[in-house]
């Protein structure tokens, strides 16, 4: 399995990307955003355990625009059987201007259900998620084609467009499948597998794009003191469609994780392809737990010599650990709490 999972890695380049289902820096704390088979795979102290985690996100802090995600998350094994679950909801909000109000926001609750199965010394788990999302943008701050005067000297007239028609509902499933064992884990992703249509005007003219992921990582190396090095990727692939044009968005990130009792660290690169561009980052984390609570930050650097101009990226997660299920060892192969 860890030659499985190092090979995939060099053939795939290790990608990652952000798009309508936002990914964090910090893949293996949001885990019901990474893949739903990751959820009820929590330990403390080598035990199964439940989890409470939050994440907040803020992008763009540099220029006008902000843009912030949260969530918060709740996943449990059951004690009696295989099965696992969890609910979720996070929102996305993008304030601009100088006014700093909100121009576009994005609400979703999810609900996961996961079964484990044993296969020889690994574990097959297999998730499926249930979401709604609602889409909607900031009607008050912005400005219609109808609201200009007849002199054209200003925007002072009642705008008629339907402003209710700028909310959008939508449900969707998302699957996922996940190899993993003492040393290492293999996962598959599908987000949006029945693509629904968020158009605010006219049906059918934008879908919710198909978001495909692989991740894994595997153990390499334990010293004689305990520190754990686990070097681990991700990659995405979400087909995007921009003025009636199709096209593949790639990413590919590769993190080099080093854990220790309650310490976590971590060190990689991300490259993302889109649209003939290509962007490049280096990004840091490093977490500590204390009892049954753990706290993380991470930082995205932009080195792309083409896209100066985006600074940096902060993250921060809190992992709650309420109480234990199964007293039984857990397997932990994950980089993160």
């Amino acid at each position: 399995m860890n030659h499985l999972i190092l090979g995939l890695g060099i053939v795939l380049n290790i990608p990652y990307i952000k798009a309508q289902n936002p990914q964090f820096r910090q893949l293996y704390a949001q885990r019901h955003l990474t893949n739903p088979a990751l959820v009820g795979l929590g330990s403390l102290n080598s035990e199964a355990a439940s989890r409470i985690t939050s994440g907040t996100k803020a992008q763009w802090l540099g220029i006008s625009n902000r843009l912030y995600t949260q969530t918060v998350s709740f996943d449990s094994p059951v004690k009696k059987n295989n099965t696992s679950w969890g609910v979720s909801a996070f929102t996305t909000d993008l304030n601009s201007g100088a006014d700093k109000m909100s121009k576009y926001s994005h609400f979703s609750g999810a609900l996961t259900y996961a079964y484990d199965i044993k296969i020889n010394a690994y574990q097959l788990k297999l998730g499926l998620t249930t979401q709604f999302s609602s889409f909607s943008f900031g009607k008050d701050q912005f400005l219609w084609e109808d609201q200009i005067n007849q002199a054209n000297t200003g925007f002072v007239n009642p705008t008629t467009e339907p402003l209710n028609k700028i909310t959008r509902n939508t449900v969707h499933v998302s699957a996922g499948a996940l190899l993993y064992g003492k040393k290492g884990f293999l996962g598959f992703s599908a987000y949006n597998i029945n693509q629904p249509d968020i158009s605010f005007y006219g049906d059918g003219v934008q879908n919710l794009p198909l978001n495909l992921s692989i991740q894994g990582g595997t153990k390499i190396y334990t010293s004689p003191t305990g520190t754990e090095i686990i070097p681990s990727f991700n990659y995405l692939i979400q087909q995007q469609t921009v003025l009636g044009k199709q096209e593949s968005v790639h990413s590919r990130s590769i993190m080099f994780n080093a854990k220790r009792a309650n310490f976590r660290i971590g060190l990689g690169a991300q490259n993302t392809q889109a649209f003939d561009r290509q962007a490049w980052s280096i990004n840091y984390y490093f977490g500590a737990r204390y009892d049954k609570y753990y706290f993380a930050y991470s930082n995205d650097w932009n080195v792309s010599l083409k896209n100066t101009g985006v600074p940096v990226t902060h993250e921060f997660s809190l992992i709650i650990f309420p109480y234990t299920t199964s007293p039984n060892r857990k397997y932990n192969p994950f980089p993160e709490m």
